[in-house]
């Protein structure tokens, strides 16, 4: 026995349905035949589980399963709407044929036989797609209890039988609260027993053979009232039939299935969004107060200094990436020093067209990469060179990347030294170690700028963007430094007018000199021939 609220009552009749309204889902169509003759229209529809469905229109009678059910019109609506129906069930099987029968109504402006005809076979088809198998085994009587803290699972539950809520509300309207529930079993009232109160049954079917002292109602079975059959209450009846075979009802049968309350489709659908959000806000909300009643004293105190903490890692992680470059460049230095003082001549002297030319190459490397593998792979002697090419290509452009951007640095690092700039005077340029690291600190400033910002309150957008700002000119650094490697083929030779460029600051250097530099001969006079005065 159960008593509570009738509301609490439909929300848990909702979650404890949810697994036997899954086990009473259409029933799958696993075979069909159809003959259309000038008097015959017959379907039959073989199922997974229980027993088959034909129904035959001939001659004028309508058949249900071997059963002549009445009459019909052969040259009405009914035959027309019915040889339409399978006209269109032909081409289809399976799920996309269960779904046109599911669809499928006689026309509304059917009268006489013809009207009832159609509600009867409409009827059949809905029970043949949606009756359950019976079950295997009986099944113990639940008992059902809901605590006030199960309110989440209930929304859960929702979420699946939000179809059935118009169903379960217009089936409990008007009734008390001394309520007998069965869920998923079949029920059997003996002749020699008496329930008292209303009985529910939900997924199951009932046979009546006493009397129940209340109503009955029945979701999603069927209702058998023997001969001896004793409600005494009403009978309501949702996506369910009663079958009887004498008894008595003192109250009225109505079935709720029919009534415009039911949920469609679309209200149905809005009615689980919405229940779906508010469990989702629910949820947020809980761990969101969880996480907060976790948090410690001792965090609450160090919260403030968030700030502080992320900016000195930052500050760090800069001083790091100087670092590592600074061992690369000495790297470079020794053993590769003159091919970072020609791309570094050649990114002073043309920056605008070493990025251009930094700027394609960067577009181009994934499209040669793969043109050569390609080429590489069409010969078997090109096979073992691909397999070095494509390690190696990658590795190859990084290595161009860095050669740039360290010689990038070095001219920044250079134009630092020169400046007058205060704490730059520790730049040496006779020292290429420290140019190259003055250049670095000079590309990272703003990153490093950015990092000291953000350790003060009410910055923090200002560390965005500096961050921006230091990520272009990077971006920019390393296109001048990358094209200035191509240019000069990684530093192995110098463009020609470099050369010229040189030679002028020479001659410029002569001029400086003045009479100490060095003279020129007079022009000597070609000969002239001599004349008698020689002698």
């Amino acid at each position: 026995m159960f008593r509570s609220s009738k509301g609490l009552l439909a929300l848990s009749l909702f979650a404890l349905a949810v697994p036997a309204c899954a086990r009473a889902q259409d029933r799958a169509v696993v075979s069909k035949e159809v003959a259309v003759g000038r008097s015959e229209a017959t379907l039959r529809l073989e199922f997974a589980q229980g027993k088959p469905l034909e129904i035959a229109m001939r001659d004028g009678s309508v058949v249900i399963d071997g059963e002549t059910v009445g009459t019909y019109d052969p040259a009405g609506g009914l035959d027309a709407a019915w040889r339409a129906l399978l006209g269109g069930a032909v081409s289809l099987d399976d799920g996309a044929l269960a779904t046109l029968l599911r669809d499928w109504s006689p026309p509304a402006d059917l009268k006489g036989n013809d009207g009832a005809m159609g509600h009867r076979i409409d009827e059949a088809i809905q029970d043949a797609l949606t009756t359950k198998a019976a079950p295997e085994k009986p099944k113990p009587d639940i008992s059902l209890s809901v605590g006030k803290g199960d309110q989440g699972a209930l929304l859960q539950a929702l979420l699946s039988q939000a179809g059935r809520l118009g169903l379960l509300e217009q089936a409990l309207t008007g009734i008390d609260t001394n309520i007998q529930l069965h869920i998923d079993e079949d029920v059997d009232v003996a002749a020699d027993q008496t329930v008292e109160g209303n009985l529910v049954v939900i997924q199951g079917d009932a046979r009546v053979e006493g009397t129940v002292d209340g109503d009955v109602i029945v979701v999603g079975g069927t209702l058998e009232l023997r001969d001896g059959g004793h409600i005494t209450g009403d009978v309501r009846l949702a996506d369910s039939r009663i079958e009887r075979d004498g008894g008595t009802v003192d109250g009225e049968v109505r079935d709720v299935s029919g009534d415009e309350s039911v949920v469609d489709s679309a209200t149905r659908a809005r009615i689980r969004d919405q229940v779906r959000d508010e469990l989702r806000d629910e949820l947020r909300n809980q761990v969101r107060d969880a996480t907060r009643s976790r948090r410690s004293p001792a965090s609450s105190f160090f919260a403030p200094l968030g700030g502080v903490f992320r900016g000195l890692g930052g500050l760090i992680q800069d001083m790091v990436t100087i670092f590592v470059l600074t061992l690369l460049a000495m790297g470079v230095l020794a053993f590769a020093g003159d091919n970072l003082d020609n791309v570094a001549e050649m990114a002073r002297m043309a920056p605008g067209r070493s990025a251009m030319v930094g700027l394609a190459g960067t577009f181009l490397l994934i499209p040669i990469w793969l043109v050569g593998a390609v080429a590489l792979a069409v010969s078997i002697v090109g096979i073992p060179v691909m397999i070095a090419w494509l390690p190696l290509f990658p590795l190859a452009a990084v290595a161009a990347a860095l050669l740039g951007y360290l010689s990038v640095a070095r001219n920044v690092g250079e134009w630092l030294a020169d400046s007058d700039y205060r704490y730059t005077d520790w730049i040496r340029k006779s020292n290429p170690v420290y140019t190259i690291v003055g250049g670095l600190v000079g590309l990272g400033a703003f990153f490093i700028a950015g990092h000291v910002l953000s350790m003060v309150p009410f910055l923090g957008f200002v560390h965005g963007l500096l961050t921006f700002v230091g990520v272009m000119i990077s971006i920019v650094a390393l296109q001048i430094g990358f094209g200035a490697v191509i240019l000069t083929r990684g530093g192995r030779r110098r463009e020609a007018y470099a050369g010229a460029y040189d030679a002028e600051w020479e001659s410029a250097a002569d001029m400086d000199l003045g009479n100490d530099g060095p003279s020129e001969e007079p022009p000597v006079a070609p000969d002239e021939p001599q004349g008698d005065n020689d002698a």
